[in-house]
């Protein structure tokens, strides 16, 4: 084993796609406060997509050392952010590589604590297939992956001091739990787990909440005492899930989703959600129960 898979092996690296875009360098200055107080190292990648459309003119001119260098230059920048904030070079690798940029990124999670992706914003029904890389990153990701966009964010996060998990009605999903609980340590934050119940669940839904609401607490009852430096709280909440939990974005520094998914496709209230939240969004792979 050479020094640096040594260091890989004892220090936690996060990794960060880039791609030149504001939404990539949101990313990265993301994953470097992240590595600054979890004292990880960066691992900042740019894939060049080979296999995107091109017009006649573009494949008169690209050539596979043109794409590498467009690469190449792309990660310069990068390294040159760091650089400007202080970031310690030997806290960083940089690679460029080739291939689909999400099945890339998902790959190199294995070898990665945490992954940042910049997701790019638009609006209208664009929103509904915007972000196909972060996702296709996301839903192949063997790490858990925050996904961040310049535009809903473009300030430092971090003030808010809270951190959200999404919670099912009867069950909080152990390994968003874990995070969202190292999250709220490390951050000195207020943790508060959210369930969203539909407004059509009529006269039946005050004991459905109440009991819900039972369950959580009791659960909760015990996390507190084996987390007694992370304040917590149950929140229920009625009305559609994606408008719910993306007013609940408005007043957290991270909101963290348990995602489930088959064959590679993420349902449509994360996606809804990713669209329109206001803060960095964490998905992690759900347990299965």
């Amino acid at each position: 084993m050479d020094e640096e898979e040594a260091r890989a092996a004892a220090v936690p690296r996060i990794l960060v796609g880039v791609d030149g875009s504001p939404d990539g360098v949101r990313a990265l200055r993301y994953a470097m406060r992240q590595a600054q107080y979890s004292g990880g190292d960066l691992w900042v990648v740019n894939v060049v997509d080979d296999r995107a459309p091109v017009s006649d003119l573009w494949e008169l001119v690209s050539t596979p050392q043109t794409l590498r260098q467009a690469g190449e230059s792309k990660v310069s920048d990068a390294l040159r952010v760091l650089a400007d904030e202080g970031f310690p070079t030997e806290r960083t690798r940089a690679e460029v590589l080739v291939g689909s940029p999400g099945a890339v990124l998902g790959a190199l999670s294995g070898g990665a604590a945490l992954m940042v992706v910049g997701r790019r914003s638009m609006s209208g029904l664009e929103r509904m297939f915007v972000g196909s890389t972060s996702l296709a990153a996301a839903m192949r990701a063997e790490c858990p992956v925050i996904v961040i966009s310049a535009a809903s964010t473009p300030h430092r996060t971090g003030g808010l001091r809270a951190v959200a998990v999404a919670v099912g009605s009867r069950s909080i999903p152990g390994s968003a739990l874990e995070w969202g609980i190292r999250e709220a340590e490390a951050r000195k934050a207020h943790l508060r787990l959210v369930h969203v119940a539909p407004e059509t669940v009529g006269v039946e839904g005050g004991e459905f909440v109440r009991a819900a609401a039972t369950d959580l607490e009791h659960q909760l009852g015990n996390l507190r005492e084996g987390h007694p430096g992370v304040s917590m709280e149950v929140e229920l909440l009625l009305g559609d899930p994606v408008d719910a939990l993306v007013e609940v974005t408005k007043s957290v520094d991270l909101l963290i989703l348990g995602v489930r998914h088959r064959r590679g496709v993420v349902g449509g209230s994360i996606r809804g959600v990713l669209a329109h939240a206001h803060c960095p969004v964490g998905l992690i792979k759900q347990d299965r129960s």
